[in-house]
């Protein structure tokens, strides 16, 4: 009776210890951007490094995100914009044009044709078993 107790429980014992476990872990508490815009110049000409951007169309670019903890790979995805003081449709367009790679840098054209104004991106990160909101997280201005 006592080995078949033991069985039993070393049974149990073994079958709670195969359920899924979340792989991982992600944290985004501290997750911001420094600085955490970026003034898009719609007229080039007036900086040094103008004529070197335009002779190589190079885009816009953001810094990367700091302040995400988690277990590799980390993936970001654009969630939404939003134009603090344009339309849906403003919001939309700027969003068509947006990119973002590794590390949540994100890249706009040279020259995007979404209209002047300010534009506050909501992205949301991923890895195996978690993801997360990062509600409002940078601000695009074109001037």
């Amino acid at each position: 009776m006592k080995q078949v107790t033991i069985v039993l429980f070393m049974l149990v014992v073994a079958l709670n210890a195969c359920h899924d476990v979340k792989i991982g872990y992600l944290q985004v508490e501290g997750a911001r951007y420094v600085p955490d815009s970026l003034v898009i110049r719609m007229e080039l000409g007036d900086d040094r490094y103008d004529e070197n951007r335009i002779a190589n169309n190079a885009p816009w670019v953001s810094g990367i995100i700091s302040g995400v903890l988690g277990t590799q790979p980390l993936q970001y995805s654009l969630v939404g914009v939003k134009a603090l003081n344009g339309t849906e449709e403003d919001a939309r367009t700027f969003a068509s044009e947006l990119i973002v790679r590794g590390n949540g840098r994100m890249e706009v054209p040279l020259k995007p044709s979404a209209p002047g104004g300010h534009y506050v991106v909501t992205l949301r990160v991923d890895n195996e078993d978690y993801s997360a909101t990062l509600e409002d997280i940078f601000t695009f201005i074109i001037k």
